[in-house]
């Protein structure tokens, strides 16, 4: 059988004709027997040149080509990259240990207690005790060397008193609490006469060259008598405290 392409008007005619012959079909199967009625297998339709045309009315109802079938494809998303930056180290610290703290210095003596040097300023000296000197006598104390005018100190606390005489010209004595009797002699002036007891450290006068120290170089003649008695040699004292 022929099988001929339609144009689109002969298109709308064979479907209406198709419809038409269904409907005679089941009318003729109702009224005759099983197996005698035999429809024709084709039908005679006139194209628009007024041929008759042979058409299968099945194949309007078959695919001319295989149905296309759209495919989706969903493609997941990377999923997000997470960058993890480790965090700086922790800074260095350098811990210096501080330097140690420098030696106290020695408290100095409270005023009134303790000894101190009698000379105030720059001083030298030797240990001159027992030297001859005029007249067959013996160095009872030390010669201790200053500038003129220097100032000079009870060495301990005690009564201070002032006297004057051709030997020793200008001088004084301390009579010290703790004991002992101190004399400076050779003073070119005193300081806090009368005054009675002074501190250890107090001025009570200056460094010259009276008595027969007249001429000479200025100096303190300075003893040392324990309890109050005779001499003794001053000299490991006043290189202790001077």
């Amino acid at each position: 059988m022929r099988r001929v392409m339609f144009i689109p008007l002969a298109m709308a005619a064979l479907l209406a004709g198709a419809i038409n012959t269904i409907g005679a079909r089941s009318e003729a199967d109702d009224a005759s027997p099983d197996g005698e009625h035999e429809e024709s297998s084709s039908m005679r339709l006139l194209s628009d040149s007024g041929s008759a045309l042979d058409v299968d009315p099945r194949d309007d109802f078959l695919p001319r080509h295989p149905p296309t079938t759209s495919t989706t494809t969903t493609t997941a998303p990377p999923p997000p990259t997470t960058t993890t930056t480790a965090p700086p180290p922790p800074p260095t610290t350098t811990t210096t240990a501080p330097p140690p703290p420098p030696e106290p210095a020695p408290p100095p003596a409270p005023a009134g207690t303790g000894t101190v040097c009698p000379v105030q300023g720059a001083v030298e000296f030797v240990d001159s005790f027992g030297a001859a000197r005029s007249g067959g006598r013996g160095h009872q104390g030390v010669d201790m060397m200053a500038a003129q005018g220097t100032p000079t100190v009870a060495p301990v606390s005690g009564t201070v008193e002032h006297t004057d005489s051709g030997l020793g010209g200008l001088s004084w004595y301390v009579h010290g609490d703790d004991g002992n009797t101190y004399y400076g002699a050779h003073l070119s002036a005193y300081e806090n006469t009368g005054v009675g007891w002074v501190a250890a450290g107090t001025v009570i006068g200056y460094v010259g060259a009276t008595g027969n120290a007249a001429g000479g170089s200025p100096h303190l003649h300075f003893e040392l008598h324990p309890g109050g008695g005779a001499a003794v040699d001053p000299y490991d004292l006043v290189a202790s405290i001077c």
